[in-house]
């Protein structure tokens, strides 16, 4: 005699694992038409039950499905792609759930994890520090400089545009140290 029946979301097929007693309330047993009428698989970290194996509209078997819904899966081909699972099932073959660390990476199936494009890096490294020294050689060395031209042609006065030349050139050399090439990759 069945004691014990399980219930099944329809949509998704996941098992309800708590089992519903057949002689509740009454002496006969009773359940549902669809009910599951055998126990499920137990419960397994990173998986759900799901009923499977379908006769005359009733399951038969459950099985085991990966469960990854809610966790962020990368592009293995674009790393700066990503998205949220929301169904259940294995994650396809171009995704992965390793996180890029940065986006000058590329996948290797042979290490099965990302692996670092130093020539990208290293060309992203090396405009990023070209568009902050340019940057700073404008706010700072280009006035001081002009500031100088213009000391030097409307007031005369060459100590004075020697002074602002020399902050100038001061400060153009503090830019590039504090911003210094990064090293070629090998």
């Amino acid at each position: 005699m069945i004691d014990f029946y399980y219930t099944y979301n329809k949509e998704t097929l996941v098992v309800n694992q708590k089992g519903i007693s057949t002689t509740l309330r009454q002496a006969l047993p009773e359940y549902p038409r669809d009910a599951l009428l055998i126990k499920p698989l137990p419960e397994k970290e990173g998986f759900v039950v799901c009923v499977c194996d379908f006769e005359n509209g009733r399951p038969t078997a459950t099985e085991y499905v990966a469960d990854y819904r809610g966790k962020t899966i990368y592009n293995k081909a674009n790393p700066l792609e990503s998205k949220q699972l929301k169904d259940l099932g294995e994650i396809a073959e171009a995704w992965t759930l390793s996180q890029p660390p940065h986006q000058y990476v590329t996948w290797s199936e042979a290490l099965s994890d990302w692996q670092v494009d130093t020539q990208a890096k290293y060309e992203a490294e090396l405009q990023q520090v070209a568009n902050t020294r340019e940057s700073l050689y404008v706010q700072m060395v280009d006035r001081l400089n002009n500031e100088a031209k213009m000391i030097r042609r409307v007031e005369g006065n060459e100590a004075k545009a020697a002074e602002y030349e020399a902050q100038a050139d001061a400060a153009y050399k503090k830019i590039r140290a504090d911003n210094p090439w990064p090293e070629l990759p090998v």
